[in-house]
């Protein structure tokens, strides 16, 4: 138990506060965020001695928990579809202050996670690792266990289809936010 405990103190403890920050950013919903951190602990636990021997362990280790969030997000998705409307499950109301703004801003966040859960596998843990995350081509592609031409590729694909998406969704406006 001795090893694995230095290979997780090597490894996990010096970017656990990203790999909680990541999730959080990307599933937006405290509980969704520890189910996605605690799917991803699992993982890297069972697969310890795999992820120390990768070229960039803290990169694959921030993959991991991007596809966990990610995952838990279409779970959500895909549980959100089928459940009843009743009271106890219905979106809060928005607060009080400005709440024309807040419930778009909720129906802005639901579309743009709705894009990231619907990106291919590897297009989706590459933009969140580039934009979310600030994550370099280099990074990006260790993690991927890819080239880094791939990622960049990985990268502005996934942007490209998260473009259109928001486009159609009426959340952009000729390339610019509105």
């Amino acid at each position: 138990m001795g090893a694995a405990q230095d290979i997780y103190n090597e490894l996990i403890a010096p970017v656990e506060e990203r790999m909680m920050r990541a999730v959080a950013r990307i599933t937006r919903d405290p509980n969704d965020a520890a189910d996605a951190f605690q799917n991803a602990a699992a993982f890297i636990w069972k697969n310890l001695k795999k992820i120390h021997r990768h070229p960039n362990p803290h990169a694959y280790i921030l993959s991991v928990c991007a596809s966990a969030a990610c995952d838990v997000l279409r779970q959500r998705r895909r549980w959100e579809r089928h459940k009843p409307l009743t009271e106890g499950n219905q979106t809060p109301a928005p607060s009080p202050a400005d709440p024309q703004r807040a419930v778009i801003a909720a129906e802005n966040e639901r579309i743009v996670l709705k894009a990231i859960a619907s990106l291919p596998h590897n297009q989706a843990q590459a933009v969140l690792l580039r934009l979310v995350e600030g994550e370099s081509f280099e990074t990006i592609a260790e993690a991927l266990s890819c080239t880094r031409e791939t990622a960049r590729s990985h990268v502005s694909k996934g942007k490209a289809r998260l473009r259109d998406f928001l486009t159609q969704n009426h959340l952009l406006t000729e390339g610019r936010p509105t």
